[in-house]
């Protein structure tokens, strides 16, 4: 008897080991990589094949076994690189296999589940179906009889126009959709009467999804710089050598990256192989996608959140059928099966979007890509003008290949920074959120016919609600945080839960009447700006961005010059290549750097650098402010330059000294709990553990701070209690956990090189 090891694939933590089932005759061939239906639990889900293993000796257990019931495709899911890149993470994440192999599956899962219930409501049984629903359309084909009628020639003088379509038809490899027959002169008529007739066989043809399918754009094909040329000639040589090997490419804002990231997709497509190029967010598709299209046309699928699943499934066929070669998308496009990746292209590497902070694997897209390159022997490109600290000393101890851009090639020039003292304004009675200097800025772009960025890292119309009288803010009754007014609902909404509640109309504490709104947010500083001359203002952040497309038409409706401000959140900041924006503004440029995180400073480093980066690009000269409460901070004064290796000098000096990443390794374990002293008690466990541990000298290395609440000690009333443990190498501290009583703790989470310690 057949049997395999089968990963069930439900949202479960503490489903860390696979279980055996039998296989009947009819599934014998069923083997590593499949997806299957299996009982589980009195339920059928949904399985993944890990192995197949020998039948158990006694009699007794192998009576027992249930039987896998259905096999879901014609071939298997997983290929031995994709399974071997899932096998890799939950060793490096702590997660059970799997949880890793479900990201690699549209919508995380391929079966869905019905009730039907009878005239009572009672449950009767469920109902298990595919989830993921191919788009068939009616096609026709020739059959013999129609072969033998055209090569009798029997229609051509007095049924021409069935003569014709019957050309067509034998003509085709696969059969034809109605509209593609339509296209080429044979109507719907024609094809129903040779169907009727015998010649031709009516049926159904997939067709795949594709919301990115347009006219493709004019083709720039640009002079290369000498560093550009070089870059290029390094990647190809790597590309055909298929060694893995991992690139940083730093180049200053404007030095065309891109340009270098075509070059090198090109030779792969030229080859017929596959490439996959990585972006941080939705609102940096659009542009690179267009970029994409003028070089590769209809050769691209595009991957993002805003997908349905089932346009998710067509790229992932498109993909894994190598009917396109080049995939553009967010960090879920990671996991995209590939019939021959050859190049990876990871954008802005350095962003934090790149890491899953809500879902379990914690996992990085970076890491995840560096192992797929390893697996497969395709080059891996880490793009940025701000590069992560660790991929920066990577790159400078030679593990990675260093490639610089150090001007743009249009001959511009960095942009001049000018920094503004907002203590200033205030002590001479300004109390907008624009500095006089900005608003003169804004009216003189507008004026000449320019374009600006605004920069104001928080959404909504003011940042918190309280009573003059006692102080209350108004908070969230399920997180730990002010709740935020909005203006285009008039209601108070939570960043972190979504809960909504009216304005109140007093005090919840003392009863007070005096309520006042503070801060400013998108919406309130979008306010100010259209009162400025000229000015017409866009605004993209999470609440104007909902709709599928939003982010791609704000930005078109700006680059169009339908609008010369945008102004939005930090999706505004990064990436965009709009040539008319000659001014960038940026609203409250030391609100990150003050945070009671290793990274703070890195974080707010780069926004700013990402941020100025965005004026000045088209040839004519850019001009940035910075605005301010402390003005004279050294972060913010090498953004204004752009030096980044001296902020990466002085940064990296700092993380040796107190142990921080790239110089120890860093995990997060969380708890999180109703109660408040539950949560306490486990998280004192955990770490009385890790000390225990540490002094019997199986952890030597170990370091271990808490257990402390989270910086947001309560997020949809769960409270949440954090400990940090650092060492230079965290395996040993992984393999103790998982053979703890922690392992399967279902409020207990794993967060291997984690992007926030608070």
């Amino acid at each position: 008897m057949l049997t395999v090891n089968v990963a069930i694939n439900l949202p479960v933590k503490s489903l860390f080991r696979q279980f055996t089932y039998a296989v009947p005759e009819a599934l014998a061939f069923l083997d590593r990589g499949w997806r299957v239906v299996v009982p589980f639990s009195g339920q059928k889900v949904e399985g993944f094949v890990v192995e197949r293993v020998p039948a158990p000796t006694d009699d007794a257990v192998l009576q027992k076994l249930k039987y896998v019931e259905a096999a879901l495709g014609d071939k298997p899911w997983f290929d031995e690189e994709m399974l071997a890149t899932a096998q890799w993470m939950s060793k490096y994440y702590m997660c059970s296999l799997a949880e890793a192999m479900r990201l690699f599956v549209p919508g995380k899962t391929s079966i869905k589940r019905r009730a039907v219930r009878d005239a009572q409501g009672r449950l009767l049984y469920y109902v298990y179906n595919e989830r993921l629903k191919e788009k068939l359309v009616l096609a026709y084909s020739i059959n013999d009889a129609g072969r033998a009628a055209l090569a009798e020639g029997m229609l051509a003088k007095r049924a021409k126009a069935q003569h014709l379509a019957l050309e067509l038809l034998a003509a085709a490899d696969e059969p034809l959709s109605v509209s593609e027959l339509a296209e080429q002169g044979a109507s719907g008529a024609v094809l129903r009467e040779l169907a009727k007739r015998g010649l031709a066989v009516a049926g159904s043809k997939r067709i795949l999804r594709n919301s990115y399918e347009r006219a493709a754009e004019r083709k720039e094909y640009l002079q290369l710089t000498d560093e550009q040329k070089a870059a290029v000639a390094q990647i190809n040589a790597a590309t055909d050598a298929a060694a893995g090997q991992t690139f940083l490419l730093q180049g200053i804002t404007g030095s065309g990256k891109t340009e270098v990231y075509l070059r090198a997709a090109a030779h792969v497509v030229d080859a017929g192989r596959q490439v996959l190029v990585l972006v941080p967010e939705i609102a940096l598709t659009a542009q690179l996608v267009k970029r994409f299209q003028a070089w590769f046309g209809d050769n691209i699928a595009v991957a993002h959140s805003k997908l349905s699943q089932n346009e998710r499934g067509d790229v992932w066929h498109r993909m894994r059928t190598g009917a396109a070669q080049v995939l553009i998308g967010v960090r879920s496009a990671a996991f995209a099966p590939f019939a021959d990746l050859a190049l990876v292209i990871i954008d802005e590497e350095h962003e934090g979007s790149y890491k899953e902070e809500d879902h379990r694997p914690r996992y990085n897209a970076r890491e995840v890509m560096k192992e797929r390159c390893k697996n497969t022997g395709a080059p891996l490109v880490l793009g940025s003008a701000t590069p992560d600290l660790c991929t920066y000393y990577k790159a400078q101890q030679g593990e990675y290949t260093h490639l610089y851009l150090t001007v743009r090639p249009n001959g511009s020039v960095l942009p001049q920074v000018e920094i503004v003292d907002m203590r200033k304004e205030l002590a001479e009675r300004n109390f907008s959120v624009l500095s006089r200097r900005l608003q003169q800025a804004l009216v003189t772009t507008a004026a000449a016919g320019e374009q600006a960025i605004v920069l104001l890292n928080r959404r909504g119309y003011s940042t918190f609600v309280m009573c003059r009288d006692c102080g209350q803010t108004i908070t969230c009754p399920h997180c730990a945080v002010a709740m935020v007014y909005h203006s285009a609902n008039s209601d108070l909404r939570c960043h972190y839960c979504g809960n909504t509640a009216p304005i109140p109309t007093e005090c919840p504490s003392c009863h007070s009447r005096r309520i006042k709104f503070f801060g400013t947010g998108t919406q309130k500083a979008e306010e100010q700006l259209e009162t400025l001359p000229e000015v017409r203002v866009l605004r993209m952040d999470q609440d104007s961005t909902v709709a599928k497309f939003a982010h791609e038409n704000i930005l078109s409706r700006f680059a169009s010059g339908e609008r010369n401000v945008l102004i939005g959140t930090q999706m505004v900041a990064k990436g965009h290549d709009i040539p008319n924006v000659t001014l960038v503004g940026v609203l409250s440029a030391d609100s990150a750097l003050n945070l009671p995180d290793y990274r703070a400073s890195e974080r707010a480093f780069s926004l700013l650098t990402q941020a100025a980066g965005r004026a000045g690009r088209g040839g004519k000269a850019g001009h940035v402010i910075f605005q301010t409460y402390d003005a004279e901070n050294r972060i913010i004064h090498l953004a204004a330059t752009q030096d980044y290796d001296s902020f990466a000098k002085e940064e990296l000096e700092l993380r040796q000294d107190f142990f921080y990443p790239p110089f120890a390794q860093l995990l997060k374990l969380t708890v999180l709990d109703k109660d408040e002293g539950k949560g306490s008690a486990l998280a004192q466990r955990v770490a009385m553990f890790l000390q225990r541990e540490q002094l019997e000298g199986r952890l030597q290395d170990l370091l271990v701070s808490g257990p402390f609440p989270a910086l947001v000690a309560k997020v949809r009333d769960l409270y949440r209690f954090n400990i940090l443990l650092k060492a230079q190498d965290l395996q040993p501290v992984k393999e103790a956990l998982l053979q703890s009583e922690f392992k399967e703790q279902k409020n207990l989470y794993f967060d291997v090189d984690p992007a926030s310690v608070i």
